[in-house]
């Protein structure tokens, strides 16, 4: 028996583990994508090399609900957040909602910030993108994926994709 994914209900974003961020309407996980290596040769069609793991740079992107004060960020400081959300989910067998949380954790350097549109009654999103050097994503406390790229660790899907490499430079 299974659970279908259904919305997010809510979210909640904190920065330092306990400090809420006000006024954010989303956020943008990152996407998880394996490096390629172009490969070719004599007797060979070209074809890309997926690196099982290495993956390319994570981001994370934070949109909020209008300009403030209170979005800051030190510049070249390490941001360290938590975004917790409720998952609304259905239960195959028994067709009752069972909601879940999601736990993203995130360390990273702000690389990036948009200042929104202004306009006459136009909605101001300012974002602010972090590049990621540590991220980890739980859902109801089993991790789903965790890569932190200064310690070597790649979980996907449960799976350690440093397990081989580590085992073999020991």
């Amino acid at each position: 028996m299974g659970l279908r994914a259904g919305k997010i209900v809510d979210a909640i974003v904190r920065k330092n583990g306990t400090e809420e961020l006000v006024g954010i309407a989303t956020v943008t996980l990152p996407d998880i994508e394996n490096s390629t290596e172009e490969m070719e040769g004599l007797g060979l069609g070209k074809y890309e090399e997926v690196i099982g793991n290495y993956f390319g740079a994570l981001n994370l992107s934070l949109k909020f609900t209008g300009i403030s004060k209170d979005i800051k960020f030190s510049q070249g400081k390490t941001v360290s957040l938590i975004i917790k959300a409720e998952i609304n989910t259905i239960d195959d067998s028994t067709h009752d909602n069972n909601n879940q949380v999601l736990t993203a954790s995130i360390k990273g350097k702000v690389k990036k910030r948009t200042g929104g549109e202004l306009g006459r009654a136009v909605k101001n999103e300012p974002e602010i993108e972090i590049a990621l050097t540590y991220y980890k994503l739980e859902v109801s406390g089993e991790v789903i994926h965790e890569i932190d790229v200064f310690g070597k660790k790649a979980l996907i899907d449960g799976e350690d994709l440093y397990e081989t490499t580590k085992s073999l430079l020991s």
